[in-house]
């Protein structure tokens, strides 16, 4: 089963990684925002924080709730970058700071399949990394799967 623990983990990675860059550089998530209406200057700091929180809450603790929560924020996300894409919206996407391409189909089918993974984590209730009844070896082979993954994960949602 830990084979399938991964892929949920890499949304949940991918997340943490997301919202770290929204923290760092929150100016591109801000252009999003404001084409929707959201104008405070601290939106994207929260919701960079946000997606922290529920990224390694998930990875720690796992549970069909929290894989819930983080498949509902990459769902969110695919709805509104697809409604920039069908609004011909010429902003960044602002999924990961500085390194952001435009609005486009991929971004949105990027979340979609995103999201699919930490659903996974919903059907199975894919346990928290620490918590589970596995070896530490097996442990440590998810760890560098997850840091392999995202980078991968990362590069398919920024072209």
């Amino acid at each position: 089963m830990a084979a399938l623990d991964l892929l949920p983990y890499l949304a949940a990675g991918l997340l943490l990684v997301a919202g770290a860059s929204k923290v760092r550089h929150p100016d591109t998530m801000a252009d999003v925002l404001a084409v929707i209406g959201v104008t405070s200057p601290h939106a994207p700091f929260i919701l960079g924080l946000i997606e922290i929180v529920v990224g390694a809450a998930a990875m720690v603790f796992g549970g069909f709730v929290l894989w819930g929560l983080v498949t509902a924020l990459y769902l969110a996300f695919a709805a509104l970058l697809a409604l920039l894409t069908r609004n011909d919206a010429e902003v960044s996407c602002g999924c990961f700071g500085q390194r952001s391409t435009p609005v486009g189909r991929r971004q949105v089918l990027a979340d979609l399949g995103t999201a699919g993974l930490a659903a996974i984590g919903v059907v199975i209730s894919t346990p928290g990394l620490f918590g589970a009844d596995r070896s530490p070896a097996i442990t440590a082979l998810l760890i560098v799967g997850i840091a392999v993954g995202v980078a991968a994960l990362r590069r398919a949602h920024t072209g």
